[in-house]
């Protein structure tokens, strides 16, 4: 079988030398713009093709993050950023965006383009939609079980999350960063809404729960069902860590490096125990083996934060001293955590019983630490950062073979391979011996002298006349030459193919109107009355001729449907020509033109600012706009009622008339949306949007056509609210 890849993250030169030492197969890394995590250092363009050069040196490769939604205004530096990516050799670019993907594919034909996590990759009919659009790879939605994964037949490469933070919504499909705080997960803004404290309200009551954290997720950990993830047929591993540091790159990619390596083995898969100490030490929200094997356990509800790992208790305080007993080993420059007091040290100075400096003491021993904290109760210890000593350089090597054979008379042959290139050199420099001829060991001691480059000789086939003699400084010469060759031949760029691309502008018959989205009965009621051009149901059971049917957005498998409403690109891949949710992230003008290819309607994403939608420049394509109502802020496959008062036991919370909300800092409420279908649960935002008073703005924009969506309104309050909309049209 072909070997599996573990693709781990890099932020910025340390961690990238890390993961290469400690046996990543591939590191996927961000540069300053474009890239889904905006605040971790990155990499400027000068160090993007240095780390280029690097990977490649070592025999890694490297996928570079263009993962963000892009607007027309920043469209073509988008482009120009990928060209640049793809002249200097990169392996693969990560994204998310359609238009750009697109645009992209058809330019540069040869460049490999893996779909994101964001763009909520969930089942069959999207990867036909992604293989279509000219994807090598997906990266799939963290909320897929193993099993489902195998069972899709594709020609797709796999690729599937194994370590690291969770996001509780499914990604790409989170707003609730963007609406509330104005910062963008889809622009690699995201202010981590899911970590923060919120209370959970029924009806107008508060609900009495002592844990605060109801959305945050423990961190990732697939060392318990590695096995399982080594016999599937995922192709490739990733670590979540692009913020983290590079000793938590370092230790995770080492500890699931050395378990492939014993899966490959054939030996019993385990972690030893120092090790995992360590993992838990360098980050953990406690660990899950998530989605993917269907962990019922997955939150953190008590804290968001890194824990890190109990190494001791403080048996005493006095002004001076802190008086410490050890359960687990520490060393000089860890860096730990009193729990109750939260306060943080480094472990500089160290003291034994004897009041003697020591550099690390060993669990069951007493320690004393100097209590320039003022720590003044009995506590509890805990390793937040273990002090790890990193190469500063790559010690990987590159292990080569060489062929080398010498007659009198004729050149010295020699030829050099990596496995995969073959470097040959011919040199005139064979002498006939006087004295002493030159002995196999003489030459091999000489050819050998590696050290100062990445590579290491795994074996030599020697075929030498016996009454030769070459000159060491010959033979010296000789290894430069082939090292230099060798090492450009490993970071040679590719050839660039590249086209030209024209907005391809499909077709479609002109709609225009004003759409409503209702949740009850008494809404349908109240819509019915005014003749408006479309009405769309998420329950069932108000279905009716001439309705549209939402379909929900995290389906596995979509059954047959009378003019759905369109929520992911697997169900429009299934049903062309139907109406598109805002869901599908639309925000330029390449995406609206792809979609248009399979799309009779396309709603805009309610992140475009008016001034955005202007520079979109529509001119006959059918638009919608969402102008009233409030806005989905994530969807998830966790549901907090069902979590917190029902211990996720089968419940029918749901089917009761009860109002459930989160309440965060501000005391502002976000309703709680159950969906029976799928057992998700969506967050709705605390305020209404709207944009009824821009009508005519955004007609003279280019868009014709204007949604209302309804929550909990009654039919007194939706006539309002149409009426207003009717006017302003």
């Amino acid at each position: 079988t072909m070997k599996k890849e573990l693709l781990v993250p890099a932020s910025n030169f340390a961690s990238l030398i890390s993961a290469i030492n400690a046996g990543a197969d591939a590191v996927y890394i961000g540069g300053k713009k474009f890239s889904a995590r905006k605040f971790a250092d990155n990499f400027s363009e000068e160090e993007i093709i240095k780390a280029i050069d690097l990977c490649h040196l070592y025999g890694v490769k490297i996928f570079i993050t263009v993962n963000t939604l892009i607007n027309d205004n920043e469209f073509m530096e988008a482009v120009k950023f990928i060209e640049f990516l793809y002249e200097n050799n990169v392996d693969a670019v990560i994204m998310q965006d359609v238009g750009l993907i697109n645009y992209i594919h058809n330019v540069f034909p040869n460049l490999e383009i893996h779909a994101s996590t964001q763009m909520h990759v969930h089942n069959a009919d999207t990867l036909k939609f992604l293989e279509n659009l000219g994807v090598k790879r997906v990266v799939f939605a963290r909320e897929l079980e193993i099993d489902y994964i195998n069972s899709i037949k594709t020609n797709l490469e796999k690729e599937v999350f194994i370590h690291g933070a969770l996001c509780i919504s499914y990604s790409g499909q989170c707003l609730f960063s963007s609406l509330i705080m104005n910062r963008s997960g889809n622009k690699g803004a995201c202010a981590g809404m899911c970590r923060l404290p919120y209370e959970l309200k029924c009806n107008k009551k508060i609900l009495d729960i002592e844990d605060k954290y109801l959305l945050s997720p423990k961190e990732l950990c697939s060392i318990p069902t590695f096995k399982k993830l080594m016999e599937s047929d995922i192709d490739s591993f990733k670590v979540e860590g692009r913020m983290k540091s590079a000793d938590y790159v370092y230790i995770v990619t080492k500890i699931y490096h050395d378990l492939m390596e014993q899966y490959y083995n054939n030996e019993e898969l385990r972690v030893n125990e120092e090790d995992f100490k360590l993992l838990k030490a360098i980050y953990n929200r406690e660990f899950t083996i998530g989605h993917l094997f269907n962990d019922q356990n997955f939150m953190n509800l008590k804290s968001p934060n890194h824990l890190g790992l109990k190494v001791g208790d403080v048996l005493d305080v006095s002004k001076k001293k802190i008086k410490i007993k050890l359960n687990e080993n520490i060393k000089q420059f860890d860096k730990i955590r009193f729990k109750n007091a939260n306060k943080g040290a480094t472990l500089n100075f160290i003291y034994d019983k004897n009041d003697k400096l020591i550099s690390e003491a060993s669990k069951g021993n007493i320690i004393y630490l100097d209590n320039f904290l003022n720590i003044n109760n009995i506590d509890e210890i805990y390793l937040t950062k273990p002090y790890i000593k990193r190469e500063t350089d790559v010690t990987k090597k590159v292990e080569i073979n060489l062929n080398v054979s010498g007659r009198l008379n004729e050149k010295l042959h020699l030829e050099v391979t990596d496995g995969k290139n073959v470097i040959t050199i011919n040199k005139d420099i064979i002498e006939k011996a006087n004295n002493y001829p030159l002995t196999k060991k003489d030459f091999i001691r000489s050819i050998s002298k590696l050290n100062n480059t990445p590579y290491v000789i795994r074996n030599i086939n020697l075929d030498l006349d016996n009454n030769i003699f070459i000159n060491v400084k010959n033979i010296n010469e000789l290894r430069r030459e082939f090292v230099d060759l060798l090492t450009k031949e490993r970071i040679k760029k590719k050839k660039i193919v590249k086209k030209n691309y024209q907005l391809k502008s499909y077709h479609r018959e002109k709609i225009e109107g004003i759409s409503i989205l209702v949740r009850t009965k008494e809404q349908l009621n109240a819509a019915k009355e005014y003749n408006l051009k479309r009405i769309y149901v998420i329950d069932k059971n108000l279905l009716e001729a001439n309705i549209h049917y939402r379909i929900p957005r995290d389906l596995l498998t979509y059954i047959e449907y009378n003019k759905p409403l369109l929520t992911d690109y697997g169900s429009m891949y299934k049903y062309p020509f139907n109406h598109t949710d805002y869901y599908l992230n639309v925000t330029n003008k390449y995406t609206l033109d792809y979609l248009t290819k399979f799309s009779n309607l396309i709603t805009l994403s309610v992140e475009l600012t008016l001034k955005d939608i202007e520079n979109m420049k529509i001119n006959d394509e059918n638009v919608e706009v969402m102008i009233y109502g409030n806005v989905e802020l994530m969807i998830m496959k966790y549901c907090p009622v069902s979590y917190l008062l029902n211990k996720n036991k089968n419940c029918q919370i749901c089917k009761s008339n009860n109002k459930y909300y989160l309440v965060d800092r501000n005391n502002k409420s976000y309703p709680i949306v159950f969906n029976n279908e799928t057992h998700s649960t969506t967050l709705m935002n605390y305020k209404k949007t709207d944009l009824i008073s821009e009508i005519k703005r955004l007609k003279q924009y280019g868009v014709n056509n204007f949604r209302i969506e309804l929550l909990d309104e009654d039919y007194e309050e939706t006539k309002k609210i149409i009426e207003r909309v009717l006017e302003n049209e």
